[in-house]
């Protein structure tokens, strides 16, 4: 199989995108990816990020971009993550990604990002329409900590129990977090 096959091949498994780092995973020197942007194969979309024109576009591009955006190091996750899963209909101003503590991405377009440092077990990431993201429990417990309205997180939890996302024993405990947290926000107002 020859270069340009090669990279199409993993590109289309990545909505197509491709990076330096999927290059150097195919034994192909990353400058053959610059090259192929030249001759108008592949569009730059980023520092080592590039994208084959050919491959149609999907409802969930932009997310794909940002965990190219991470060399593939990143899952899509916290509000970003709940949109990915269709459970929630919070409009994240940023995608929000976690990227293990040790992962700096390049500083260019990190403006369209939110980055959250923390090294996810292998259990905590799973991949929904071929994008990495945190599971739907993880996902929930981000969002809590990080202060999104407990309502909608409710409202999450009853459709990913419905979507069977989630069992019922995972769901009530998330329920009763939810709970717990919205009672100590009100007890601190008083």
């Amino acid at each position: 199989m020859n270069v340009r096959d090669r990279v199409l091949e993993r590109a289309a498994e990545q909505h197509g995108y491709i990076t330096t780092r999927d290059a150097r995973d195919l034994d192909i020197d990353p400058t053959q990816l610059r090259l192929m942007a030249a001759r108008g194969r592949l569009e730059r979309v980023g520092r080592g990020v590039y994208r084959v024109p050919m491959l149609p576009r999907t409802e969930h591009d932009e997310l794909a971009e940002a965990v190219a955006w991470t060399l593939g190091r990143g899952v899509i996750s916290h509000e970003s993550a709940l949109v990915l899963y269709g459970l929630s209909d919070v409009s994240p101003s940023r995608v929000h990604l976690t990227v293990p503590r040790d992962n700096h991405p390049r500083t260019a377009g990190g403006e369209l990002y939110r980055l959250h440092r923390r090294d996810l077990d292998p259990t905590e990431i799973t991949e929904r329409d071929d994008i990495a993201v945190t599971t739907v429990a993880r996902t929930i417990r981000d969002c809590l900590a990080n202060g999104t309205d407990p309502y909608q997180l409710r409202l999450a939890v009853d459709e990913a129990e419905t979507q069977g996302l989630l069992r019922r024993t995972e769901a009530d405990d998330l329920r009763t977090q939810i709970d717990a947290r919205g009672l100590a926000r009100s007890k601190r107002r008083a």
